[in-house]
């Protein structure tokens, strides 16, 4: 494994479709910034074959700024992967080692930077709480996200790529923009951790609020009664459940009646007029259509099967 990679990797290599090291080529473009104690890799190559990333990364938080490539990558394990394009920011922390891989498909040209911190520099700087904030979703150790790259974080990448300084003022420009890039991504990356996180409890409580529907399909619910219990107001309960569950809550609670009464006129053989009570439905008649409207077929269809 090449020496600058230490820092950050265990067992990391870079190899191409031939299975041929390349670690050597990458390393070649990356350099360690003693401020903000960063590894910054620069990226501006035409890959000429399919290149694949794989080793145990080192705690701490890593991010890539792409501007032009493709690729995916991510944690070998679990669900937490990433894809990305151009104008892309990827942004990953773990705060154990974790096995990751990745992979870029040849022929393309890729123009990246890439920005490295191990938890020791995230201490130093500071940001351990920030940096710990990014694991609020219960039992994770990782956290990863591929967004849109802000205007700003796209300039800074390309002046880090394509500096117009040299000597000790490129030095200071690359320790600059690594800074204000670390601040930034971690301030958006710690936006959406906390955005996940609501997402996630309310599309328990709206579950919670179906599973209740499901368990008493004869009650006449209210929408105000129900956005109660998930915890939204009644004017967005309705955008919340439909974007959940692809109908708002009266959508569903029609259908799943029917289902109910579908179900029970084939396998407990009860009238059409029982069905109908089933379904919440006082006039047999508008039972009827219903059903029609939702299998195709009248209810009465089931009990000449029954007869």
């Amino acid at each position: 494994m090449t020496q600058i990679y230490h820092r950050l990797f265990d067992q990391f290599r870079i190899v191409d479709s031939e299975d041929a090291s390349r670690s050597d080529d990458f390393a070649g473009a990356a350099r360690w910034l003693e401020l903000p104690g960063c590894l910054f890799q620069r990226n501006d190559v035409v890959l000429d074959s399919t290149i694949r990333t794989e080793g145990v990364i080192k705690p701490g938080l890593f991010v890539s700024v792409v501007l032009q490539g493709a690729g995916h990558g991510g944690p070998r394990r679990g669900a937490k992967r990433f894809r990305y394009t151009e104008n892309t920011i990827v942004v990953m922390a773990l705060r154990r080692p974790v096995l990751c891989g990745g992979e870029a498909p040849g022929g393309a040209r890729m123009f990246a930077a890439g920005l490295a911190f191990p938890l020791s520099s995230i201490d130093r700087l500071g940001l351990q709480q920030e940096f710990l904030d990014l694991f609020s979703e219960e039992g994770t150790d990782e956290f990863v996200v591929a967004l849109k790259a802000p205007p700003r974080i796209l300039a800074m990448a390309t002046e880090m790529l394509s500096p117009t300084l040299k000597g000790r003022a490129e030095e200071l420009l690359l320790s600059a923009h690594a800074m204000e890039i670390l601040a930034r991504v971690i301030s958006i990356a710690g936006q959406r951790a906390r955005m996940v996180v609501s997402d996630d409890h309310k599309q328990r409580r709206l579950r919670a609020v179906r599973d209740t529907m499901d368990a008493d399909l004869r009650r006449p619910w209210k929408i105000s009664e129900l956005a109660r219990q998930a915890g939204i107001s009644r004017r967005s309960f309705n955008t919340h459940f439909r974007r959940a569950f692809g109908m708002s809550a009266s959508q569903y609670l029609r259908i799943r009646r029917l289902e109910s009464a579908r179900d029970a006129l084939v396998h407990q053989g009860v009238s059409v007029n029982d069905a109908a009570y089933l379904a919440g439905y006082n006039n047999p008649a508008n039972f009827a259509t219903a059903f029609r409207r939702r299998f195709g077929h009248a209810p009465s269809r089931y009990r000449s099967q029954q007869d």
